[in-house]
């Protein structure tokens, strides 16, 4: 039987690439199966916005017309890689696009950073 080894970043494993710490991948432990030498990621885990964050951290938009995420996170925070953060944070019916017509929250991009930092301490 093999052996699941967890709890290190990918960023800590030597013999896999290095992430942006922008990406959502980056936020969870790499698991191990010990036999194979195969990593994988526990997809069961995720990233949950409290319902009740600071007026201060958030700021709004509303759309003119339909937008991929990536393309929203780049507007917002000059990377496609926060694409996640806007989606979450809005939990939308419509998961395709952002659509027109429609306020979306995002945090303000004063504060990822230090929101990213929060974050990645959680496991």
């Amino acid at each position: 039987m093999s052996t699941i080894i967890t709890g290190k970043k990918q960023n800590e494993i030597a013999e896999l690439a290095d992430l942006s710490r922008n990406l959502y991948e980056n936020l969870f432990n790499v698991n191990l199966i010990e036999d194979s030498n195969t990593y994988f990621y526990n997809i069961l885990n995720k990233v949950i916005f409290p319902d009740d964050i600071s007026d201060e951290l958030i700021d709004e938009i509303t759309l003119m017309s339909d937008k991929p995420w990536t393309m929203l996170s780049f507007q917002l925070y000059g990377t496609i890689d926060l694409w996640w953060v806007v989606y979450l944070l809005n939990k939308p019916d419509y998961i395709f696009k952002a659509q027109a017509n429609t306020t979306y929250k995002f945090i303000k991009a004063d504060y990822i950073t230090n929101v990213l930092s929060q974050i990645t301490v959680i496991d």
